[in-house]
């Protein structure tokens, strides 16, 4: 079970966060719920090298969306890639750096809607993930169209 008392479209920041290279960095996330049978927490982290998505930029055909700073409690404006930070974790991981975790905000209506068109758009998620994750921002209040 999460330790960490986040629902769905809630945004949070992970002190020391080195999960997926070997350099520690503080990051900011979104948490999209927990697939409690395989204990499996759905979160993507956010950017701020917002020039990597620009027309022309590395990232630019990345499946992405901007954020601004005000949306959840980001301090500066971000983006979510669905195609590169979309990284489904073991909730022990979680769990075990719950004292590096703060719940900084929540998504509001209008971004949990841009981020599951986005969702549904994406080729790299599992079908079965898209469908948990839109269940999982609807029993936390959100107003989505299932997949």
């Amino acid at each position: 079970m999460i330790e960490t008392g986040l629902k769905a479209g809630d945004v949070f920041f992970w002190k020391d966060y080195s999960l997926s290279t070997d350099e520690i960095k503080s990051r900011w996330f979104l948490y999209l719920g927990n697939q409690t049978t395989l204990a499996i927490v759905y979160q993507i982290t956010t950017t701020t090298k917002l020039h990597h998505y620009e027309p022309g930029g590395i990232r630019a055909k990345n499946n992405h969306f901007a954020i601004p700073a005000r949306i959840g409690g980001l301090e500066r404006d971000s983006v979510l890639d669905l195609t590169l930070y979309f990284r489904p974790i073991h909730e022990s991981v979680m769990n075990g750096c719950k004292s590096d975790i703060e719940k900084k905000g929540i998504l509001d209506q209008d971004y949990a809607n841009r981020f599951v068109r986005h969702l549904k758009d994406d080729a790299h998620i599992p079908r079965i993930m898209k469908k948990d994750i839109c269940r999982y921002l609807g029993e936390a209040g959100f107003n989505v169209k299932p997949i």
